[in-house]
């Protein structure tokens, strides 16, 4: 599968199993991932993307900044992804 920038990320392997991440940049194989708590977006995770699984395209305010190469807060990176998390609990 392909990955975009911006999408919705879950951790298939490693200490963050199973939590969300953004997509903020690709590097041939991998992926640069953020959370905004554990891992900020001055830092981002690379990780291979056999080791990731797509959840699926979300249209919120702070994603569509990462879509159009805007900076990102690492706030406001949180609160999206706990907004989608609700969402997909729902």
């Amino acid at each position: 599968m392909s990955f975009q920038q911006a999408q919705i990320v879950r951790s298939l392997s490693g200490h963050d199993k199973d939590q969300l991440f953004c997509v903020l940049a690709l590097d041939g194989s991998f992926v640069l991932l953020a959370d905004g708590k554990r891992r900020r977006v001055e830092n981002p995770k690379r990780k291979n993307v056999k080791h990731v699984q797509c959840v699926g395209e979300f249209h919120h305010p702070t994603i569509e900044k990462v879509r159009a190469g805007e900076p990102v807060r690492n706030r406001e990176l949180r609160a999206a992804l706990a907004a989608i998390r609700d969402e997909m609990e729902v």
